[in-house]
């Protein structure tokens, strides 16, 4: 590291300079503003943040053409103010993990100007892309993307001092105006892991990904500190998580209806505090897709983190016609982060086989790929204090299906199954239980309204609660999942769990699932199988009877055990890469 220049500094700055450069925020914006903390909790602040965005575009074409001047009005004064103050905060959060050892004393008494131009000067010297992400994310308020380190990387390289300090305050004007990011603070964190939870945090939807985020994460509290982050709305950027998003990851109540609706994602995050992982384990539990991916590719290319992600499938590439073409595509964002990470641990044998290939894959793009491991997810009852009593002797046994209404899940084949036993004279309820999926596809509720019109006794229900779920696994007489393609199968291991039979498909994680028995599995292609296997469950007591005692003697892990596992990878050898 270089060391810290008091004084003489070449590339010390005047307070023009700075002043001159926060003319490209365009900073008034009226009334007074005593404080950072008023203008969050001002209504308008929020509300003009279209006309702000627009003004942003203004103004960035004007600091492109060299027109801009800062208007010099009170409005300004105040906003110029809070804009120095928040810059300098950014800047002495960073410092220490910039410059030479300095005491926080020494480091407190420079002036913007003077520790604006140390940290450049040493950062420019040095010429190290880690050093040149976090500086950016200081002057800019952004985390940068590839294309942002890379360019300014090259602008910088080779010129003098003073020439090195412009050229790195345009680039992070350029940023800071396109995303009004002047007043964001920063939190540095250095010494905990940082779990990324971005969707899990914004919306109570709680289909597997989400399942596994928020029972990994709320058992980790037993275990050490860490720290939560989600994306701004822009997706520049890592920031804390509010108290409610806080407890929907940790906390969350499947069912309390206002931890399940959508949340409305157009909160203005311009004054956000920002998350800034250094040397320190970036842990992604969830699969980020297209939101934020570009700021989590920079960070994990570049900066000095170790990063591990969950692995849970590669589908939308591997059976991109299995799902929505849009999915497909902004996926291929997701493996573009993957491929520049440390480690992924993957939720079955299968899945690690399909990231082992993409690995293989990327040894044309002269890339190794992360290191590939797998946790297999744990079998363990869906909590619940609902009391559930026994169903009436002479009620229907009831065969369950639970997975969201998507091709893949072939929830279509079940139906016709069920159908062709019905024209037997078997009485059974069918219920298909889970999310809509695709809305375009309408083949499963089309085909249930149908035999529901001839009297079959179908049943589809949607946004079902964690009891309701539980009770529902309980109830039924036996379970199926003859999936086409699966990272593991949860709704088998959920079934299991409670010591209901499962009919699930006979290759891939759920045929390594079913391997510990309590299992009958079919070809998911073959309607007559699928028949078959139905009917042996619902006519044999003695078959049922040996697969509930086959499930009474697995040895299977519980969340406990999967989550203290991937605790111990997280900070076995936290932030090395």
């Amino acid at each position: 590291m270089a060391t810290l220049q008091l004084h003489s500094n070449p590339a010390v700055l005047k307070s023009s300079q700075i002043d001159s450069w926060f003319g490209a925020f365009g900073l008034g914006i009226g009334g007074d503003s005593p404080s950072a903390e008023e203008m969050r909790l001002s209504m308008s602040w929020r509300v003009t943040e279209p006309l702000r965005s627009l003004r942003a575009r203004e103004r960035l074409r004007a600091l492109r053409s060299g027109t801009l001047r800062l208007p010099q009005t009170q409005n300004n004064t105040n906003a110029l103010a809070l804009a120095r103050q928040a810059l300098l905060q950014r800047l002495k959060a960073v410092a220490p993990h910039l410059l030479t050892a300095q005491n926080s004393r020494q480091i407190d008494e420079l002036s913007l100007e003077h520790l604006l131009g140390a940290l450049i000067e040493t950062v420019h010297t040095t010429d190290d892309h880690a050093r040149l992400w976090l500086l950016t994310i200081a002057i800019s308020g952004c985390f940068p993307d590839q294309a942002q380190i890379l360019g300014m990387a090259r602008d910088i390289h080779g010129v003098d001092g003073p020439s090195a300090v412009a050229r790195i305050l345009h680039h992070c004007g350029v940023w800071t105006s396109r995303y009004q990011s002047h007043l964001r603070t920063i939190e540095m964190v250095t010494d905990v892991p940082l779990a990324f939870c971005d969707f899990t945090a914004r919306f109570g939807f709680n289909s597997g990904i989400q399942r596994v985020t928020r029972q990994t994460l709320s058992f980790w509290r037993t275990l050490g500190d860490f720290r939560l982050a989600a994306v701004t709305s822009d997706g520049t950027s890592l920031r804390t998580l509010d108290e409610e998003e806080t407890t929907r990851v940790l906390d969350w109540s499947g069912d309390d209806d206002a931890n399940r609706d959508d949340i409305d994602d157009t909160i203005d995050h311009s004054t956000s505090v920002l998350v800034v992982p250094w040397n320190t384990t970036v842990f992604v539990p969830e699969a980020p897709l297209g939101h934020g991916t570009n700021a989590l590719i920079a960070m994990a290319r570049f900066s000095p983190n170790r990063t591990v992600a969950i692995g849970y499938d590669t589908i939308p590439v591997s059976g991109g016609h299995f799902v929505h073409r849009g999915l497909t595509l902004i996926f291929v964002s997701y493996l573009s982060m993957i491929k520049y990470f440390d480690e992924v641990v993957c939720i079955s044998q299968a899945t690690a086989d399909e990231f082992i290939g993409f690995n293989e894959a990327l040894v044309a793009q002269g890339l190794t790929g992360p290191r590939v491991s797998t946790v297999v997810l744990p079998l363990e009852p869906i909590p619940s204090d609902r009391s559930i009593d026994e169903p009436a002797e002479s009620s229907l046994p009831t065969v369950l299906s639970v997975s969201s209404n998507e091709p893949r899940k072939n929830q279509l084949s079940v139906v016709y199954a069920s159908e062709l036993l019905w024209r037997e004279g078997l009485k059974f309820n069918l219920v298909l239980l889970g999310g809509r999926g695709d809305r375009l596809f309408t083949d499963v509720p089309d085909a249930v309204a149908a035999l529901r019109a001839k009297g079959r006794t179908v049943e589809l229900r949607r946004d079902v609660d964690e009891a309701g779920l539980a009770e529902a696994y309980r109830r039924a007489r036996f379970s199926i999942f003859v999936s086409l393609q699966e990272g593991y199968g949860l709704p088998i291991a959920e079934s299991l769990a409670v010591g209901t039979p499962a009919i699930t498909t006979d290759y891939g994680s759920t045929a390594e699932i079913a391997a510990g028995g309590g299992c009958v599995t079919v070809d998911p292609r073959d309607d007559l199988a699928i028949a078959a296997a139905m009917r042996e469950l619902l006519t044999s007591d003695e078959t049922i009877s040996r697969l509930k005692t086959e499930i009474s003697t697995r040895v299977d892990s519980t969340w406990g055990d999967y989550a203290t596992v991937l605790w111990d990878t997280m900070t076995a050898s936290k932030g090395s890469k």
